[in-house]
């Protein structure tokens, strides 16, 4: 299987994950009291992931099909049994896809795509 995005009908396959950032905020609220020296806090859950992910393709025809599909608005699947990255996600608009030809071999694609997790 290796690694799919999906969303609807389409079917995203790159040849390799070749990069993944992440984080997430912590939830809990600490609330400093004036005169103690420990302090009340609200515990919530951490949030959702967000970050990017970083994708290799060896066509360019599939590197400017993947990007115009997470171009998309839609919820993404991302399944990998190589990596521990599977999630649900969108792109956020305040990011860009980005398309970039490797330099060295000048025939790879890499794909680098902002997310933000959701729940599916």
């Amino acid at each position: 299987m290796a690694t799919t995005i999906t969303a609807g009908a389409t079917t995203i396959t790159p040849i390799l994950i070749d990069g993944f950032e992440a984080s997430r905020s912590g939830g809990s609220i600490v609330h400093p009291i004036l005169g103690r020296t420990n302090p009340d806090i609200t515990l919530r859950p951490a949030g959702m992931k967000t970050g990017t992910l970083s994708l290799l393709f060896a066509v360019e025809a599939d590197a400017n099909m993947a990007w115009n599909a997470l171009s998309d608005p839609a919820v993404f699947v991302l399944s990998s049994d190589e990596r521990t990255v599977s999630m649900s996600f969108v792109v956020p608009e305040s990011q860009a896809l980005s398309l970039k030809l490797d330099p060295e071999t000048r025939d790879h694609w890499t794909l680098s795509v902002p997310f933000q997790e959701v729940t599916p």
